[in-house]
């Protein structure tokens, strides 16, 4: 989903670099406001895991795709800190040569706020529909990997219509994308389940959707010590 630099009239470019630039600043007002040190190194690991995971590209034919990672990102930091990291990803992938620096700020609003945002509200809805069947941890799984799946069709499909403004791409052609993204969405789905599964086990209190949780109060909740323990102290 990356898109390099020559493919988008210049006028398009500079109305999504407009738009991208206002949202990330107002992203970085807003994770100010609520501003959490501890969260901090969460949100290094989380950067550091999604730019290893979207070197790694998998095939889907005639293309190939590779984790976004926005919606995790947003259930995990909520939408403003998800936007911020992915924004980091992709300005530092774009001086590698991976996507454009014309194009950064195209690629910003459909991996970043579109899909932070879209991403993060399907989870909720997702989220609290599943808790009314089973326990919160099932549910945020469940309901990242779906709300991953949808955001990824859902952004091609943006892109497509972004391309329409290239000569010679028409509906055809969005439609191709639209399906080879629906195969991507199921590897996205997949890799958002596998990497969210480890924090919900580890530190569910991390995940923004959990935070006010029973899981994540319990996870708070220090052991009591052991007879022996007590003995020996």
């Amino acid at each position: 989903m990356h898109v390099p630099d020559g493919v988008f009239p210049l006028w398009l470019q500079l109305i999504m670099y407009g738009i991208s630039g206002i949202m990330l600043y107002i992203s970085v007002r807003m994770i100010n406001k609520k501003f959490d040190h501890k969260m901090v190194p969460y949100m290094g690991v989380l950067a550091a895991v999604i730019f290893a995971a979207q070197l790694v590209n998998f095939p889907v034919p005639p293309s190939s795709g590779h984790l976004v990672g926005s919606t995790l990102l947003a259930v995990m930091l909520g939408p403003w800190a998800g936007m911020l990291i992915i924004a980091m990803v992709l300005f530092v992938q774009a001086l590698m040569g991976d996507g454009g620096l014309l194009t950064f700020g195209v690629n910003f609003f459909n991996m970043g706020v579109f899909s932070s945002f879209v991403g993060w509200a399907l989870a909720l809805v997702f989220f609290k529909g599943l808790k009314r069947v089973t326990d919160e941890k099932k549910s945020v799984l469940v309901a990242t990997s779906i709300a991953s799946f949808f955001v990824t069709v859902l952004a091609a499909i943006l892109l497509g219509l972004e391309l329409l403004t290239v000569t010679g791409f028409g509906v055809a052609a969005l439609s191709a994308i639209t399906v080879v993204h629906v195969f991507i969405g199921i590897g996205e789905a997949a890799l958002t389940f596998v990497i969210l599964l480890y924090f919900v086990k580890a530190k569910p209190q991390v995940i923004s959707f959990l935070k006010e949780s029973e899981v994540s109060e319990m996870a708070r909740v220090p052991m009591a010590p052991s007879p022996t323990q007590q003995i020996e102290s």
